[in-house]
């Protein structure tokens, strides 16, 4: 009798410890990784490449071949964006610019861009992600936040000696939304943007961008300008998040 009572005792022991092994199993099981080969197949079916190009285009792309590959080129996603915001916009996606890429003026009712199915949106960051230029240096701008001199000079470069805001909204000191419509709103450029590749694009906007809307700053007519103040400009724009 007394065995059987031992016995007893031992196998409920030994099922609670084979619970507790499997629960924790369960617990640590990690959860299925987003695949960019699912996401690529995903961005197909939708129809993404419809308006979005993941090839590089020939440096000597003219008007009307740009005007063709329609909304802007993804060949550097993973280079300029960041993946939490991407997670974000997908699925409720808001325009960036205030105008379409093949226009200089705005419109009544511009269409809405696609909203992405939510079960697909990590597949398709882990895809746009993977997409990156592989020849942008990396680690160029410093993360930690500007000072305050560093801060003002930054400023003085996008408001008074460009006035980026002629084209670029952002939200001012204030806290009032300011600036143009015709290029991306930097609003929200520290969560959006990868620092490394705004400067990148600063100091070569035709490799990303053949027939760019975008100074030259390195070109006759923006000698005056020199890496130095486009890593000041790529350190202010970091620090912009609403």
């Amino acid at each position: 009798m007394r065995r059987r009572v031992i016995g007893s005792i031992l196998d409920s022991i030994m099922g609670l410890s084979m619970m507790a092994v499997t629960a924790g199993s369960m617990m640590a099981s990690p959860a299925l990784a987003a695949s960019p080969e699912t996401g690529a197949a995903r961005f197909s079916a939708l129809g993404c490449g419809g308006c979005h190009a993941v090839t590089k285009p020939d440096p000597g792309m003219t008007i009307a071949q740009r005007v063709a590959r329609k909304g802007p080129d993804l060949w550097f996603a993973g280079s300029k964006l960041r993946a939490d915001w991407l997670k974000g916009w997908l699925p409720a996606p808001k325009a960036i610019s205030g105008i379409r890429y093949d226009r200089l003026a705005p419109e009544t009712n511009p269409p809405a861009h696609p909203a992405a199915p939510a079960k697909d949106v990590p597949d398709l960051t882990a895809y746009l992600m993977s997409l990156t230029d592989p020849e942008m240096p990396t680690g160029v701008v410093p993360r930690e936040r500007p000072e305050p001199v560093g801060m003002l000079q930054g400023r003085i470069l996008f408001s008074r000696e460009q006035q980026c805001f002629a084209c670029h909204r952002l939200e001012t000191r204030a806290g009032v939304e300011a600036g143009g419509i015709t290029g991306p709103s930097l609003e929200d450029a520290g969560r959006r943007l990868n620092p490394d590749w705004v400067y990148a694009y600063l100091v070569d906007p035709r490799r990303y961008v053949p027939v760019p809307r975008m100074p030259v700053y390195f070109g006759t007519v923006y000698s005056d300008y020199g890496k130095a103040e486009m890593l000041t400009l790529a350190r202010y724009l970091e620090t912009l998040a609403p």
